[in-house]
């Protein structure tokens, strides 16, 4: 069960940052450091685990 939820976590993580940077900018929130490294975080560690995911399963 983790490592099927393991394998589903780069897009979602890259989504939700997404979401957070724009959430951040829509409520005036983008002042503050570290809501947008909170944002940056989530972008950088999806994107991370999706090309190991890639790389595991050799299609990269």
């Amino acid at each position: 069960m983790m490592k099927k939820l393991k394998n589903l976590v780069g897009l979602p993580l890259v989504y939700a940052g997404v979401a957070v940077l724009v959430l951040s900018y829509v409520t005036g929130l983008s002042r503050l450091n570290a809501v947008l490294a909170l944002g940056l975080l989530l972008v950088v560690a999806g994107t991370a685990g999706y090309v190991w995911r890639l790389r595991k399963e050799g299609r990269f």
